[in-house]
């Protein structure tokens, strides 16, 4: 591992930090640049990513301190030490972001679904480098383990699952995937279901669909993280985001979510209750 880039005495630099701001700014070059592409307000755009990207960030840092208040506590230092303490919740990060880019959109009248298409490769771009900097800082590991592709991360005495490295090489597929399918979706028949012009919302339901199935097969590998009155609900969390993903993925593609034998059982069970 390398966490610290560079050291003059008393003053250094993290890794994480300098993997985190080109992290940055390379995110909002990907957003930009699709948003130019569809000839959005440069200005507007850059404005839309900014706020997201930020207000995603305080959520994140936020959910993290909770999450882990025995070790932050009161201290406001340590909340604001993003150096000496590191550490986002980026399933918050995702959640909130996303939530604000929504409501900006909206605003401005665009198409929230293609602009949320654009943040979706922009969230992939950032949780590959957010992976990144953590493996080199050594934070974030897995579980322990004695399989020969364990990791001993300095400070520990035994080998955990690095699923920083299962992280990166995922987001890393998963940007590949979501770019080939930005300029095909389109074409897909089963998505169109027949028209002429598929709908936008591809690229983010599948984000979501895929983020929460390795999020799921990664409780094999990591400790679970949102650990309320005792209780992990981590397995609950990301099945509620698959649910969502591909609820919003057959919204998209006008497919009902329930089969129509189901949809008219329900029905039929509720006008029996009206009846009575």
């Amino acid at each position: 591992m390398w966490p610290t880039l560079i050291s003059f005495g008393s003053f250094s630099i993290s890794t994480i930090s300098i993997i985190l701001l080109l992290g940055f700014f390379l995110t909002g070059l990907a957003f930009w640049r699709r948003g130019k592409e569809e000839h959005y307000s440069e200005i507007q755009l850059f404005d839309g990513f900014l706020l997201s990207f930020l207000v995603g960030l305080v959520g994140a840092r936020i959910g993290f301190i909770l999450l882990n208040w025995s070790r932050f506590g009161l201290n406001i230092g340590k909340w604001l030490d993003f150096i000496g303490n590191p550490g986002l919740q980026d399933i918050v990060f995702i959640i909130i972001s996303s939530i604000f880019l929504k409501i900006f959109s909206t605003r401005k009248k665009w198409d929230v679904h293609e602009v949320l298409d654009f943040w979706s490769i922009t969230l992939t771009v950032w949780l590959l480098f957010g992976s990144i900097g953590e493996f080199f800082a050594g934070v974030g590991r897995g579980k322990f383990t004695e399989s020969f592709i364990g990791i001993t991360f300095p400070g520990a005495i035994q080998k955990t699952h690095p699923v920083q490295v299962y992280s990166i090489i995922f987001f890393f597929i998963l940007y590949i995937y979501l770019n080939w399918a930005e300029s095909r979706y389109r074409t897909f028949e089963w998505y169109r279901l027949g028209k002429k012009a598929a709908q936008t919302g591809f690229l983010m339901s599948n984000f979501w669909i895929f983020f929460s199935l390795f999020s799921l097969l990664m409780l094999f590998f990591r400790l679970p993280e949102f650990i309320i009155a005792g209780k992990a609900l981590d397995g609950w969390i990301y099945l509620g985001i698959l649910f969502y993903g591909v609820r919003m993925l057959l919204g998209r593609s006008d497919k009902p979510f329930l089969p129509a034998s189901f949809r008219e059982k329900l029905r039929n069970r509720s006008r029996k209750k009206r009846e009575e």
